[in-house]
């Protein structure tokens, strides 16, 4: 399925020789870039598609040009501190990332906070995109970021696919929250997945639905891509 081409970022802390074999694989066109910290950018493979996670706020955004020369920096990831005042820690960070080359997503953390509606829309006007972290109650800001047509990348899954906030209940959520479903709905899509219903669901789904969704959920990370790519093999959906 065409919906989840790329859409595993490779959160395992493994090495680039280790990441580049699971690329290999016949199903590895399911799987994006290496995550990394900015703390681990020392002796990184220069053939191997990065998304690099800061440690810091908008500085550290803008010391990445530098910092990763001669590596395939693919992605930004950084999350808003501030909590008293989101919109102008949003506005940092667009501003720090106006220095990356155009061809690197910006992922943004949402965190709750003053301001959460405005800094979405500040993040949203920008061309960034959003991050969340999955878990309990977070379908609300799913629906936020589906109504602000801003895309985004989620953080945080259970480590079963079709467990609990795993990735199937994601994708779930995320397509009854595009055709209009209550967040309380989707959160319990996420909390409590029949693996039947979700794998027989996702299969039926055509290409404008499968595009629909992946317009908002640009990526997910993904603690061990090797054990999620075999159950989604083996469940029929790659």
């Amino acid at each position: 399925m065409d919906v989840f081409r790329a859409l595993l970022h490779d959160a395992s802390r493994q090495d680039g020789a280790a990441h580049r074999a699971l690329r290999l694989r016949t199903d590895g066109w399911a799987l994006g870039p290496l995550v990394v910290g900015d703390d681990r950018l020392t002796g990184l493979d220069p053939d191997v598609d990065l998304s690099v996670v800061t440690s810091g706020g908008a500085g550290s955004v803008a010391a990445l040009p530098g910092r990763t020369a001669g590596l395939r920096l693919v992605a930004v990831e950084t999350v808003l501190r501030d909590l008293d005042d989101l919109p102008g820690n949003a506005g940092r960070v667009v501003a720090a990332a106006a220095g990356l080359p155009d061809d690197v997503e910006v992922f943004v953390g949402l965190p709750a906070g003053t301001g959460l509606v405005e800094a979405v829309e500040v993040v949203e006007a920008a061309g960034l995109r959003g991050r969340i972290t999955v878990g309990p109650g977070a379908a609300r800001l799913l629906s936020a970021l589906v109504e602000s047509d801003l895309p985004f990348k989620a953080t945080g899954l259970g480590p079963d696919p079709v467990g609990p906030y795993g990735l199937l209940g994601l994708l779930m959520a995320v397509e009854a929250l595009v055709d209009g479903a209550d967040p309380e709905d989707a959160d319990a899509l996420l909390a409590d997945v029949d693996a039947h219903r979700a794998v027989t669901g996702l299969a039926g789904w055509d290409e404008a639905t499968q595009a629909r969704v992946r317009r908002r959920l640009r990526a997910v990370d993904c603690d061990d891509p090797a054990t999620t790519l075999d159950a989604l093999a083996r469940a029929g959906l790659l």
